[in-house]
């Protein structure tokens, strides 16, 4: 079969994004290269999901695998420096006493830049490539066509997961799932984007997730302050704090950045349905070829729901 998806090109771009932040991140885990060498863990992620969505013979979650470590010990090193960051950034602009807080959180940082250590040392990177061998073998009976719709049928699986969740209550693991969504789904259009099978919306598309997947994540950054407070509390030895008023002034800063970013990721979602139904579906894909193949039934509903 002749696929005219350059999807390898798109899979070895990310690896090698990837492949760069690593070499920077095991060398010196910084705020910085922690985040850029999970933001290429998960567009590889997204892609592995992508194939997998197109060949039932490719399980993306066996062949992320031997990531998985790495990107979990990564993921809570990347936690705690936002957490020290949020109890600078507090201490400063509220003048609050949160050195025990902060001095407990150095001591986490300490174990969990070991424990990435490891992780980095035992991971191989020779798994791409006998990832790639299985991807191709589970192409090899679909046309090119089939491939194109198949692609395109995730991203709309996607939006049409993220649409369906307007009625929600704000219950954390659904805005978590909010969250996860909207953020494969802009790391998916992209893979779009690269094959060329994006038109004039694509990125009005791309910038309404952004704003409901970045207003999210620093809910979701809200979130892990509050529990690594009660964490903090539960973990102390018997005695007063320095400041009680400094932590409860934390807690309730917190609580109100929270709130903040609860009304940005409402407006945001109330413009990311807005634009969805502008029929937004007619514009985001090119139109594909007059001899192209009719499309399969799931590209076919996805275009419904989209539009």
């Amino acid at each position: 079969m002749t696929m005219r998806l350059p999807l390898k090109e798109c899979y070895e771009r990310r690896i090698q994004y990837f492949i760069d932040q690593f070499a920077i991140a095991s060398e010196s885990p910084s705020t910085e290269a922690i985040h850029d060498m999970r933001v290429g863990l998960k567009r590889l992620r997204t892609f592995f999901n992508l194939v997998g969505s197109i060949g039932p013979g490719f399980v993306a979650e066996e062949a992320f695998a031997p990531a998985r470590k790495l990107f979990r010990a990564a993921g809570r090193l990347r936690n705690l420096h936002v957490l020290e960051a949020k109890a600078r950034e507090a201490a400063v602009a509220a003048s609050l006493e949160l050195s025990e807080y902060y001095n407990w959180l150095k001591e986490a940082d300490f174990r969990e830049v070991r424990r990435f250590s490891r992780a980095c040392r035992r991971f191989s990177r020779g798994f791409f490539a006998s990832a790639w061998t299985t991807m191709e073998i589970s192409f090899e009976d679909l046309a090119a066509a089939q491939v194109r719709n198949k692609v395109e049928a995730r991203l709309f699986g996607l939006i049409r997961e993220i649409k369906e969740e307007r009625s929600m209550r704000r219950d954390v693991r659904r805005l978590h799932f909010l969250r996860t969504r909207t953020k494969e789904a802009r790391y998916t259009l992209e893979i779009l984007q690269e094959c060329g099978l994006t038109g004039d919306d694509g990125a009005r598309l791309d910038e309404r997730l952004r704003d409901v997947h970045q207003s999210l994540g620093r809910w979701h950054d809200e979130e892990i302050v509050l529990g690594s407070l009660r964490e903090f509390r539960k973990s102390r030895a018997a005695g007063p704090l320095v400041s009680f008023k400094s932590y409860l002034g934390f807690s309730r800063l917190t609580k109100a950045h929270k709130a903040e970013n609860l009304a940005s990721f409402e407006a945001g979602r109330a413009a990311f349905l807005a634009f969805l139904g502008r029929g937004y579906g007619r514009r985001v894909l090119r139109p594909h070829s007059p001899a192209r193949q009719e499309p399969d039934d799931n590209q076919d509903q996805g275009r419904k729901i989209a539009g």
